[in-house]
C-alpha cells in the first residue's frame, strides 16, 4: 500500500470548502423555489377567476344564458374564446381545466334547475351522478328556485303582469331591428345622454329585469319618439299596428306596474 500524499488531497479539500461556501449563495432554497412557484399559480388562477366572474357578470347583465346543450358552445365558453384573442392565458388555462382528470369520488353536492333532463329521477344527470357517487347530493339551483318564486307571485298581479308583457314586447320590436335599434341609440345620445341604455328584457330570469324596467323608465321620452319615427319608416302594415299597439300601451298603470 502506498503512503497517502496530503499533498494530493489539498485540492480536492479546497475545492470542496470553496464550493460548500458559495453554493448557497448561487443557488435558491428548495423551499424558497416551491413557495415561488405556488405563489406564481396562484396568481395565475386568480386572474383567470377575475376574468370568469367579468364574464358571468357580462352575462347576468344582458340576462344571457351561461351554458348550452353542448358546453363548447355555450354563451359562456365561447365568451373566455374571445377573451383569449386578447389574453392567450384563458386560453391556457381553459386547456388546462379541460384536460383535469377529477376523480368524481370527490363529489359532494350537485346544484341544476329542475329541468327532467338534468333533475330526472331516472335518467336526469343527478340521477347518473348519484349512481355512481351517493354522497353527490343535489339541490334545486337556489337561482332557479328564486326565479320561479318570483314568476308566480308577479303573475299574480295583473298590472304587473300586463306591465311586464308590454316591455317584453317593446324589447322585441327593438331586438328584431337593427334599423330600430340605431334609431334608439341615436335618439337616446340626443335626449338622455346620462341615462342608462335600454336593456332586453329576459324572457326566463326574473330577478334580471330590474335594469331592463329601470331602462323603462329612464327613457320613456326617447321610447316614445322612437315609436313615432319607426311608425313612419315602415311600410310593414303587421309592424306598424304592432308598433301602435305597444304604444297605447304606455300609460299611467302601465308606469305604476313597471315602477313596483
Amino acid at each position: 500500500m502506498q503512503p497517502i500524499n496530503s499533498a494530493n488531497i489539498k485540492i480536492p479539500t479546497a475545492i470542496a470548502v470553496e464550493r460548500s461556501v458559495k453554493l448557497p449563495q448561487e443557488t435558491k432554497d428548495i423551499g424558497e423555489v416551491l413557495s415561488a412557484a405556488h405563489s406564481e399559480e396562484k396568481a395565475f388562477n386568480r386572474q383567470q377567476l377575475l376574468t370568469i366572474l367579468r364574464n358571468i357578470r357580462v352575462l347576468a347583465r344582458h340576462g344571457l344564458p351561461i351554458r348550452s346543450h353542448d358546453s363548447e358552445q355555450s354563451n359562456f365558453f365561447q365568451l373566455l374564446k374571445l377573451h383569449g384573442e386578447s389574453d392567450p392565458s384563458i386560453l391556457k388555462w381553459l386547456k388546462k381545466k379541460q384536460n383535469m382528470n377529477i376523480s368524481l369520488s370527490k363529489c359532494r353536492g350537485q346544484c341544476y334547475d329542475g329541468a327532467s333532463n338534468m333533475s330526472g329521477a331516472k335518467k336526469g344527470v343527478a340521477a347518473n351522478i348519484a349512481s355512481k357517487e351517493p354522497r353527490a347530493v343535489y339541490t334545486h339551483c337556489y337561482g332557479h328556485a328564486l326565479n320561479l318564486a318570483v314568476g308566480d307571485t308577479v303573475k299574480r298581479s295583473k298590472v304587473m303582469r300586463d306591465s311586464l308583457d308590454t316591455v317584453f314586447e317593446m324589447s322585441k320590436l327593438i331586438k328584431d331591428s337593427p334599423r330600430r335599434h340605431t334609431i334608439l341609440d341615436q335618439l337616446r345620445r340626443e335626449m338622455a345622454p346620462d341615462k342608462p341604455g335600454f336593456r332586453v328584457l329576459c324572457s326566463t330570469r326574473w330577478t334580471v329585469r330590474a335594469a331592463s324596467l329601470n331602462g323603462v323608465l329612464e327613457n320613456y321620452t326617447v321610447l316614445t319618439s322612437l315609436w313615432e319615427i319607426s311608425y313612419e319608416c315602415s311600410k310593414d302594415y303587421k309592424t306598424r299596428s304592432w308598433i301602435i299597439g305597444v304604444k297605447t300601451q304606455m300609460h299611467f298603470v302601465f308606469l305604476f306596474g313597471v315602477s313596483l
